[in-house]
């Protein structure tokens, strides 16, 4: 519990500094959130759980991006890093699955994202390739998540859910936030369901042991 507290309090700390723009307390912070986060996924990481392999593979890419996009550095590696860590997400969940998969929750998801996607055009209009990929990358993992729940429902893989469907939220809040217009409080909206989507990401492997 209060590793937990504490992730959420070193986030709270990071997304005030960042809007006050102390953004080297703010990377500070955000990665002693993503630095404890590592440390809670320890015991199955030890045990050579592979979903927790690649769970941990893909914070410490995220880490790196985190970092790269706060300064605003290396914009292109920064994307790729994010599309990588969300990659390395997904594996963790396929790797989980097995048998016959039902078809219509990505038809769902791929309905649902279609029809996002026009209903925001308007907003993302100079960001349409970038947003198409993260968008393809981010419903293979609600897709993949969403699988696992269906195939064995339990809190982790409800956990591994609801952390992919967070991180589709704060990618479109953050698309909209740095490159139409800001949005109230629009920090700590994107950071605080970024972290909270990392944090579900970490609970899915944890609640399984």
């Amino acid at each position: 519990m209060w590793s937990w507290i504490s992730v959420a309090l070193s986030g709270f700390i990071s997304i005030s500094a960042l809007e006050n723009h102390h953004r080297r307390q703010a990377v500070l912070f955000k990665m002693v959130s993503l630095v404890l986060l590592l440390a809670m996924i320890t015991e199955p990481l030890f045990s050579r759980s592979m979903p927790a392999i690649w769970i941990t593979i893909g914070l410490v890419i995220a880490m790196l991006a985190d970092g790269l996009h706060t300064f605003h550095l290396r914009p292109k590696l920064c994307f790729l890093g994010f599309l990588f860590a969300q990659l390395c997400y997904s594996k963790a969940f396929w790797i989980q699955l097995s048998g016959n998969m039902v078809w219509w929750l990505p038809a769902l998801l791929i309905a649902t994202s279609i029809v996002t996607f026009f209903l925001l055009l308007p907003q993302i209009d100079t960001l349409l390739f970038p947003v198409t990929i993260m968008g393809l990358v981010l419903v293979q993992l609600a897709w993949a998540s969403g699988e696992v729940l269906l195939q064995r429902p339990s809190l982790a893989s409800l956990a591994g859910f609801v952390g992919s469907l967070l991180f589709i939220l704060s990618a479109l809040l953050l698309a909209i936030h740095d490159y139409r217009h800001s949005l109230p409080w629009g920090q700590y909206w994107i950071s605080g369901s970024y972290l909270l989507a990392q944090s579900l990401m970490v609970a899915s492997v944890v609640l399984l042991f």
